[in-house]
Formats: C-alpha cells, structure tokens, sequence
C-alpha cells in the first residue's frame, strides 16, 4: 500500500492491518533514532513502542499531506523529550543518593596510571588543553570525585567524565 492509503486506511477505518504495515515499515529507522540517541537498547525499545503506541492513540489526527516518517518522527522527537525529563530526575535522584555514599571502586582507566609514573604521564598530559590536564590530575592523581569536581569547575558531572574519557583515549593511543 502507498503512504496515503496507508493513513486513510488507519485515520478512517482503525485498520490494524495499515497499522501493523506501517510498525513493519518504519519500525527499524525509529529503533535505530533511539539507540543512537539513548545508547541503550532497553530504552530504544520502550521509546520505540511509546511512538508507535502515540501512532495508534493519535490516529484520527493524522494529517494526510505529511509522510508517515515525519508523523513518527514528530512523536519520536515528544516521546524522547518526555524520556529526558524522566531521566534527567532519575538522574539527580540516583547521584544525591550516592553523594552520602560515595565509596572507592575499581576502574579499568585507572590502569594507565599503574602503567606510567608521574613524570612520564605529566609529560604526555603537557599536550592536553590546561582544562582537561587539571581534571584529569585532580580525579586520578589527587583522588577528586567527578561530583567534587564538578563543583569546583562549575560543569555538570556527565562533562567531568567525558573529560576524563577523552583525555584517557588520547593518552592511550599515545602509548
């Protein structure tokens, strides 16, 4: 079936058969969509389901000069916002949490500092930005936590650890 056919079929006679077309067709591109953006394939599930549920409950709205990818992708991109929020405050819950018990625990990264003495990594830190030297020595040399860190530059503790990532990846392809 064509596009058109395909929502009035769904719009005006509540066609499952449309619908499960539809889910069939579109189904990997939305899936893909949010694996990309949540990095979890739980998550890219649920949304994926949580749009094609919207599908179904919004059927009768549908515009029919717009293409079925721009109605997914118009519910994907409310589904992914309201999945934000969610977990921005799954998010903050779970750190005020472990901020009363933040216990030391191992860390694979931690084996390029058994690796190198700290003349050596100091010398390989020289050629990172003034930044990304300072989190990086505070969080592996000094013991600083990410949240401490983040307290003390200002930045949100996601930014602390992708600056310690990427400078971790920089000094290991420099081994």
């Amino acid at each position: 079936m064509e596009e058109i056919k395909l929502i009035s079929a769904l719009k005006y006679c509540d066609d499952t058969e449309a619908y499960e077309t539809i889910f069939n067709l579109h189904k990997a591109k939305v899936y893909g969509f949010f694996l990309k953006k949540t990095s979890s394939e739980d998550d890219a599930k649920d949304l994926l389901q949580n749009v094609f549920l919207r599908l179904w409950k919004y059927r009768k709205t549908m515009n029919e000069d717009l293409l079925i990818d721009q109605h997914l992708f118009q519910y994907a991109k409310a589904v992914y916002i309201d999945w934000l929020r969610v977990h921005k405050k799954q998010t903050t819950s779970i750190q005020n949490e472990s901020l009363q018990y933040e216990l030391p625990h191992y860390n694979p990264s931690n084996d390029i500092i058994t690796i190198l003495d700290t003349d050596n990594l100091l010398q390989l830190l020289h050629s990172e930005s003034a930044l990304n030297r300072q989190i990086f020595y505070l969080n592996k040399m000094e013991g600083y936590s990410y949240h401490q860190l983040s307290q003390k530059f200002s930045l949100s503790v996601k930014s602390i650890d992708n600056y310690i990532n990427k400078t971790l990846k920089r000094l290991k392809k420099k081994l």
